[in-house]
């Protein structure tokens, strides 16, 4: 839900320019959605949060909307924001529909504590040239971040083109997704193995206790599929990891392959085991990809991570941890104090992970 995405620029932005960009700071184009942008004092970004836009059948805030919206003004108080800017992208109705009207005024008292809303915009969809509206704006209100036209209104570029989307594809590699629904696709089960048939972790009972070796050779087994070069996964070696993942020790050093030059492949390794493991496995491969997202500041690909996890086993404890986190909107900064953890871990295990060089965010 909160995608902490902080600019490295304190210059005003066009309204157009604002609005085209906000697909590339989520990482997909929303649709039906309520996103809220915290600005800081610096005039950079602080957040970028994202929520289904929920109304009843008559076009009103439900009252789950009116909760996550309460929950979005605590976040935005942690974040110390200067100003909050908040964009309905839906096609129900017209931009100027006073039922967006009601959202936004809701959206006004649950950021009263840090001076409300500073403004507020409806589009349909986030395609070029769409028609964009601006529906609230106290009156005498003036913006040190975005620079809004007299007329109140403008038309939105292209957002798979747009500087910020061009930026973050050079930076992440990744492409702007059409939908949330192209990440959820991105995890979607898969065969586990010709001949391996639909295996399911031993439960805690049924799992003997690893000896040191035994942890040693996991996580080296782990460091090794995380390499530049993607190894095959036969039934065996996918048996193996399974096992490694699941084992607590082994999975708590492997966290630390998130902030190192192994990062790629960790992503890929962690991507994979989520598809074609089932149960535990798949909750476990599906929270190491969601910490991997987080602390690199990629919230929307991390929330997809941790509800496939609840969903393959809904009390996985690290997953439980991380998606409290990330709905409070704690900051990726966070998640770094277990960093140190993670490579004490593994030097007690007797493996070496590559020294960290992934930039801080936020």
């Amino acid at each position: 839900m909160s995608s902490p995405s902080p600019t490295s620029s304190g210059a005003r932005l066009d309204a157009t320019a604002l609005l085209t960009a906000i697909p590339a700071l989520l990482g997909f184009v929303p649709e039906r959605s309520i996103i809220v942008v915290a600005v800081g004092p610096d005039r950079t970004i602080r957040a970028t949060m994202r929520h289904d836009l929920v109304l009843d059948e008559r076009g009103r805030p439900h009252e789950s909307l009116i909760r996550v919206i309460e929950n979005l003004g605590t976040i935005g108080r942690a974040y110390g924001v200067g100003e909050m800017i908040a964009i309905i992208a839906d096609d129900r109705f017209e931009p100027s529909d006073a039922r967006y009207r009601r959202v936004m005024a809701i959206i006004d008292r649950a950021f009263g504590d840090v001076g409300g809303l500073r403004f507020g915009f409806v589009a349909n969809e986030f395609v070029c040239g769409t028609p964009w509206l601006i529906v609230w704006r106290p009156i005498g209100a003036v913006s040190g971040f975005v620079r809004v036209p007299t007329a109140g209104s403008g038309v939105l570029d292209d957002p798979h083109t747009c500087p910020t989307a061009v930026a973050t594809a050079v930076r992440t590699g990744r492409r702007l997704l059409s939908s949330r629904s192209e990440m959820q696709q991105m995890l979607e089960p898969a065969p586990r193995c010709a001949g391996c048939g639909d295996h399911r972790a031993e439960s805690d009972d049924e799992r003997q206790p690893s000896d040191p070796a035994d942890r040693e050779a996991m996580l080296a087994l782990i460091v090794d599929c995380a390499g530049p070069v993607a190894p095959r996964l036969d039934c065996a070696t996918l048996e193996n990891l399974e096992r490694a993942i699941t084992d607590l020790r082994v999975r708590d050093a492997a966290l630390a392959l998130a902030v190192t030059d192994l990062r790629d492949g960790a992503e890929r390794l962690w991507r994979e085991l989520t598809r074609r493991l089932r149960g535990r496995g798949r909750a476990s491969a599906a929270t190491l990809l969601a910490h991997l997202h987080y602390i690199g500041g990629e919230g929307a690909y991390a929330g997809v991570a941790l509800d496939t996890a609840l969903s393959a086993e809904p009390t996985w404890y690290f997953a439980q941890l991380l998606d409290s986190a990330l709905r409070a909107g704690m900051r990726p900064q966070m998640l770094w104090e277990m960093i140190a953890d993670s490579y004490r871990a593994a030097s007690d295990l007797g493996v070496r992970i590559p020294e960290p060089t992934l930039r801080e965010v936020g």
